[in-house]
């Protein structure tokens, strides 16, 4: 066949155009929805199990329980005009269906300017008055737009310093009159189809707009706003690829970019084009809008109807997307290109779409009865919710807020009648191996480059071998990359070492690097001093006679203070957000000067420690660790030679009297472990089992465990240090922790799966339990079916290298899993003093690292310590870890915040992730509400009623 009649560039160029490693994917119309659904499920909703029980912490069977979701997450809107003022059947009709709204043209320069210094705001300022009474959040839709169609005809006609004066002046009048009112701007509006501000002012004008617009207003999200990149693939103005590579040029320039904006103008939709397109724009880590989706009205309104919904569906299961507007504001002849209702409200067949789906993605009332666990579980909308528990003549009420979570976090969302949620992940692509290596990261830093075979003497084989090697001069602390490929094995795992004049570090990374492709080495090391003269090689761990290759190699400095300055930034961003409260009247008049006081009443975060039975009785105790901690693991008292020391004799009475401390103060609990490999730690009567003995003690062990605490604990290490030790593997078969896992899952779904492991991040010297290694047996066990959810690292560090934890989790977060500490610790061969400075590195690169969802201390407390580090006495004065701790949890909560509103009747802060409580006080009015700071890059906005 002839592909070149088939295959051709846009511009007819004669060029020659190869393909290789196509794929065509068949699909049906049924498997697409099903994929759809499912997505929808993943990305949109969570499980909840809520539990019941009364102050003692003992759970009540049967008691009743209703759910109401009282409002939606995710934003769907559409666009309204000036035709919405005072006209009450539009607004109640609006106001039933939509949480977000965007103004038509009555933000438009053109319809606030249409002459020069007439500015006039009236009736922007009446449609803003109307979605404040309403508490419904708007787009700035839009700043400038580039077709000169819709400029100014005044503005048309101007010299470039006066039209560089009046943009000016078009900036200021705007984000001033309206600072911290929209929670999006389309700064430059259609800027790949047209260039009029460029041709004027040069090709900078659109970075210059971005960078005022965000001095002018730093808490709203700045968008580029285009059509015709998900419509279709025929406009080449607005490819994909031309979109991105906009978008770098401008954030390359320092502009503040922060959102995607796609119009969605739609004709004929192609799902799949969609799809490949909005999967593009994810890989830029920016929150996707479809902000004026419609249908074109060269189509009857059935047809309408059926592009709309799967438009709706597509944009809907894709979890890049964080909102839709539509493009139906209501005029007296019509709309735009496609109206939901007619002039008396009656819905048009995509009216009955749009209504259909609104219903189908809200979860509505839910009501049931606990079961024998206290417990009752559904899925939900992401959301707010209200709950009511009755039991006997007692009632409860609450709220809590259903919240989205990075990809496949924790299932369940633990709550005491609250919810639980937390983090996003990392997005890398250095596990696969390549044929050819990556350009060097940092242009090579200060190697550039430049290795040079040294010959390092005999290797432990006894065959004399080269090794890649770098000589350096005057070495600081750093983070090294490369790509390494090895020859003469078909694997083996590659080491970076480090020698300097002071010292010898035998590892500072590692990778398992393959025959005939290339593998990323991530790592890095800190010294105390410079060092004058340094030597970084390469070799194999097994001491195998192998040949090594190094290219791209890059080693990048850095100081304590640029190491502390990135992990503020990170924690700034993935563990904080912007909030901005909005005061009004009933009537949607802002507030000014209103007194704002806001609290933070719970870390979204989990930190939390080991407990033991110790705690129990031990009033002082918990009091102390109350109040500080909101997770806990039980350091023995699960394992199975715990709860049944003899076979038969299976007593849970010490981990219940645990679990009821740990429900009646509302702290989550990870459930620590199922089967732990070791057989040390295997009971003494399990170690003597035939094997269909031992296959029958385990699934006994199973069944009883998870039957007892089924919903109970919000994870289960499964089989502990499983890369260290196989047991269960040398007894049962290679897939005896499959078929663990398998069972698990069984028996408590809502359950998060982990693995749990030491010297991952620990060390890169314990080459059974390398990242690589971990990463393996991870996608091994995941190909073989297991719900697998969670990475667990246990983190029990003598001296911690910061650079070479963040290379681990980095490689780690590739697998959007989300990532526990479950053990952390310091070394008792270490003084107190230097446990506590080792242990704050440890935290702080821990909880700066956006795909880490929780950390747990290895710090029970017993009347003869603790098992390598306490943080407090037994009279429970902190010792220097414990001082640690304390600061960090206070440092990393936002505590109490107060002021006034400002002209625009706003208030704004940073806040840490978590639930906050608003109090407002204006004249003799007081308003209190609750809310929920859940990880998004984009403010959140609070519009409260005084």
């Amino acid at each position: 066949m002839d592909v070149g009649r088939f295959s051709k560039n846009a511009d007819d160029r004669n060029i020659n155009i190869a393909i290789t490693s196509s794929s065509l994917q068949p699909f049906t119309e049924q498997q697409w929805r099903l994929n759809q659904q499912y997505r929808i499920n993943t990305e949109r909703k969570r499980a909840v199990t809520i539990h019941v029980s009364d102050k003692e912490g003992v759970r009540l069977q049967g008691a009743g329980i209703m759910v109401d979701q009282v409002a939606k997450d995710f934003p769907f809107g559409s666009a309204i005009a000036k035709t919405i003022l005072r006209n009450f059947p539009y607004q109640n009709w609006f106001v039933k269906r939509f949480n977000a709204a965007v103004f038509e043209n009555e933000l438009k320069w053109y319809a606030t300017e249409p002459k020069p210094g007439q500015i006039n705001y009236t009736l922007a300022d009446q449609m803003l008055e109307f979605i404040r009474a309403n508490q419904i959040i708007a787009r700035g839709h839009n700043i400038f737009w580039e077709d000169p169609k819709y400029t100014p005809a005044w503005v048309l006609n101007l010299t470039s310093s006066k039209l560089q004066s009046a943009v000016n002046s078009r900036i200021q009048s705007l984000m001033s009159k309206y600072k911290e009112e929209f929670i999006h701007w389309d700064v430059s509006n259609e800027m790949l189809h047209f260039d009029f501000y460029e041709q004027r002012l040069g090709p900078n004008a659109t970075l210059n707009f971005f960078k005022t617009a965000h001095q002018s207003d730093p808490l709203a999200t700045l968008f580029m706003n285009e059509f015709n990149v998900v419509e279709t693939c025929i406009d080449i103005n607005s490819t994909v690829d031309t979109y991105i590579s906009r978008m770098r040029e401008l954030k390359e320039g320092g502009v503040s970019m922060d959102g995607i904006g796609l119009e969605g103008h739609f004709t004929v939709p192609n799902r799949p084009l969609m799809r490949a397109i909005m999967d593009k724009l994810a890989t830029l880590g920016l929150p996707i809008w479809l902000t004026e989706v419609d249908i074109s009205k060269t189509l009857d309104q059935e047809t309408q109807a059926v592009y709309l919904e799967q438009v709706l569906r597509e944009g809907f299961s894709h979890p890049a997307v964080n909102g839709i507007m539509l493009w139906t504001a209501l005029h007296p002849n019509g709309c735009y290109q496609m109206c939901l209702t007619d002039n008396d409200f009656n819905n048009l067949p995509a009216g009955d779409v749009v209504d259909k789906l609104l219903k189908e993605w809200q979860t509505g009332v839910v009501e049931g009865q606990t079961d024998e666990h206290g417990s009752y579980s559904f899925f939900g909308f992401l959301g707010e919710y209200r709950v009511m528990a009755n039991y006997g003549n007692r009632t409860a009420n609450s709220t809590f807020s259903l919240l989205r979570d990075g990809p496949l976090y924790d299932f369940s969302a633990y709550t005491e009648v609250n919810a639980y949620s937390s983090v996003t992940s990392v997005q890398l692509q250095f596990l696969a191996c390549k044929a050819v290596p990556e350009d060097p990261l940092y242009h090579g830093g200060i190697m550039k480059d430049h290795i040079h075979k040294v010959q390092r003497g005999l290797s432990q084989s006894g065959s004399g071998v080269d090794i890649p090697a770098i000589v350096l001069h005057n070495l600081t602390g750093s983070a090294i990359y490369s790509w390494v490929k090895i020859a003469g094995a078909d694997s083996s795992v590659i080491t970076a070492s480090l020698t300097t004049d002071s010292a010898t570090f035998s590892c500072i990374g590692n990778v398992i690097a393959k025959c005939g492709c290339w593998s990323f080495l991530k790592g890095g090391f800190v010294l105390d001093l410079p060092a004058n003269f340094s030597i970084l090689y390469f070799q194999n761990s097994d001491g195998r006679g192998i040949n090594i290759s190094v290219a791209s190699a890059s080693l990048q400095p850095f100081t304590e203070q640029q190491w502390r300055t990135t992990q503020q930034y990170k924690i700034d961003k993935e563990r904080k957000r912007a909030v901005t409260i909005h005061a009004s009247d009933v009537h949607g008049e802002s507030l000014q000067e209103a007194t704002i006081r806001v609290k933070q009443v719970s870390r979204d975060f989990p930190f939390g420690s080991a407990i033991a039975e110790t705690i129990l009785g031990n009033l002082q105790y918990q009091s102390w660790f109350v109040g500080r901690f909101n997770a806990a693991v039980f350091e023995n008292e699960l394992k199975w030679y715990s709860t049944e020391p003899k076979p038969g004799q299976v007593n849970y009475t010490i981990p219940d009297q645990m679990l009821e401390f740990v429900r009646a103060n509302q702290i989550l609990a990870r459930g620590h472990n199922i089967f732990w490999e070791n057989p040390m730690f295997t009971p003494a009567w399990v170690r003597n089992l035939t094997g269909p003995e031992l296959k029958l003690a385990v699934n006994s062990h199973i069944q009883s465990l998870m039957t007892k605490y089924k919903n109970e604990f919000i994870h289960w290490d499964v089989n502990n240090e499983m890369l260290h030790f196989d047991f269960y593997e040398q007894r049962l078969g290679p897939n005896a922790t499959l078929q663990f896992f398998e069972s698990a899952h069984q028996s408590d779904p809502l359950a998060t799966l982990f693995m749990n492991e030491f010297n991952v991040v620990e060390t890169c010297n314990d080459v059974n339990s390398t990242v690589d290694t971990y990463i393996s047996r991870l996608r091994e066990l995941k190909r073989g079916g297991v719900s697998m959810d969670g990475i667990g690292l246990e983190g029990h560090f003598t001296v911690p290298n910061p650079p070479l934890i963040r290379a681990v989790l980095d490689k780690l977060a590739t697998l959007e899993l989300p990532i526990w500490f479950t053990e952390v610790d310091i070394s008792n061969t270490l003084d107190k003093e230097t446990q506590a400075t080792y242990l704050e590195a440890v935290l702080r690169e821990v909880f700066s690292h956006p795909s880490v969802n929780g950390i747990i201390l290895w710090t029970a407390l017993h009347p003869n310590g603790c098992y390598r580090m306490c943080l407090t006495d037994n009279d429970f004065h902190n010792l220097p870890a414990g001082d640690v701790v304390d600061n960090l949890l206070k440092e990393w909560q936002t505590g109490l915040v107060g002021g006034q509103t400002d002209d625009h009747g706003s208030f704004s802060f940073y806040g840490f992730l978590g639930e906050y409580k608003v109090t407002i006080n204006h004249g003799n009015q007081t308003a209190t509400s609750t809310f929920s700071l859940c990880r998004g890059d984009e403010t959140r906005h609070l519009n409260i009623q005084v």
